[in-house]
């Protein structure tokens, strides 16, 4: 093949790969379906967490459910039980990464968590963020993987 013809054809492949990239570039920065999303995050999960500036660890359980357009939290550590509602924000300025925050009551504490999500294998949501405390030194970490039934 002659050398005009490859740089030819490499410039084309070239100009359709930065089309493509900017066009998924732009639909990651689409605001996120909120209906749908409830849908897909309601459920029962595990819940494996980190204290705030701790090493201490800790089990849970936690359910979402999707009722009239809200998303309510009800979570069970140490058998206390907290509910709240959670809410979509984004974070990362112009990069608006999508994430969803609770405000909640642990041991006596008011706390805040930020959590991404991404699918598993089987298509289940699957969540995993950071805890914080007033004065935190040290964000808590916390998984939130589905129980399936």
């Amino acid at each position: 093949m002659p050398v005009e013809v490859m740089r030819a054809t490499l410039g084309i492949l070239a100009i359709f790969l930065s089309t493509n990239f900017a066009r998924c570039a732009d639909a990651d920065r689409k605001q996120p379906d909120e209906e749908s999303l409830r849908s897909y995050m309601a459920g029962e999960y595990d819940l494996i967490g980190r204290k705030p500036n701790s090493t201490a660890t800790y089990t849970g359980h936690l359910t979402l459910r999707n009722e009239n357009g809200v998303l309510q939290v009800t979570g069970t550590i140490g058998g206390k039980t907290d509910k709240c509602v959670a809410r979509f924000d984004t974070v990362a300025g112009d990069d608006r990464i999508p994430v969803l925050r609770m405000h909640f009551h642990r041991d006596g504490f008011e706390c805040d968590a930020t959590y991404r999500w991404q699918s598993d294998p089987d298509n289940y949501p699957r969540f995993t963020g950071y805890v914080y405390l007033a004065e935190t030194k040290s964000p808590g970490l916390e998984a939130l993987f589905p129980i399936h039934k």
